[in-house]
């Protein structure tokens, strides 16, 4: 059917098409360890800023820093699927070092949050296509052309077809 004469759906079929290119797109990508390592870099950043004062064994700057890398890697996890392995290890190491930084990383849930995000990440494998179906289920290990039909059998030579059937002949003797 010509791309002009097909309709061109109705609001709820653009809304299925839409929601299946995001599946898609979702599944590519290793998804909810990256929103679970946002969530971390989020909350980290919060508690940092929700701190009216802040005591001298907990540095501002550092602390920011780690949120913001942790927020660099959940996009990055989304964004380059290829090197998701290097994200996630650096948001756990990121999750680690906000333990010493911003109270605990983060009252410790962002330190959990980062570290069950990188494990998700780093635990994520892409879907493989699935492997083609055996044709035909024997038990024939190796098929030889005795095993073919006789059409399609490779043509000998008239000399080999006389040296094996000489071969035959000293065999029955």
């Amino acid at each position: 059917m010509p791309a002009h004469a097909r309709s061109q759906g109705d609001a709820a079929g653009v809304a299925r098409a839409a929601r299946r290119a995001g599946r898609g797109w979702r599944r590519s990508r290793p998804f909810w360890g990256a929103v679970v390592t946002l969530a971390a870099g989020a909350e980290t950043a919060a508690v940092r800023f929700a701190q009216p004062v802040h005591p001298g064994w907990t540095l501002l700057p550092v602390g920011l820093l780690i949120a913001g890398g942790l927020i660099a890697c959940s996009l990055l996890l989304l964004f380059d699927p290829a090197q998701r392995s290097v994200y996630a290890i650096a948001a756990i190491l990121l999750s680690i070092a906000a333990l010493l930084t911003s109270h605990l990383g983060g009252y410790l849930l962002g330190t959990l949050l980062g570290l069950a995000g990188g494990a998700l990440a780093f635990a994520w494998v892409p879907r493989q296509p699935a492997a083609p179906a055996p044709a035909a289920a024997s038990l024939t290990l190796i098929r030889g052309e005795a095993d073919l039909p006789a059409a399609a059998r490779p043509a000998r030579s008239r000399a080999s077809e006389r040296g094996s059937q000489r071969d035959r002949q000293r065999g029955r003797d």
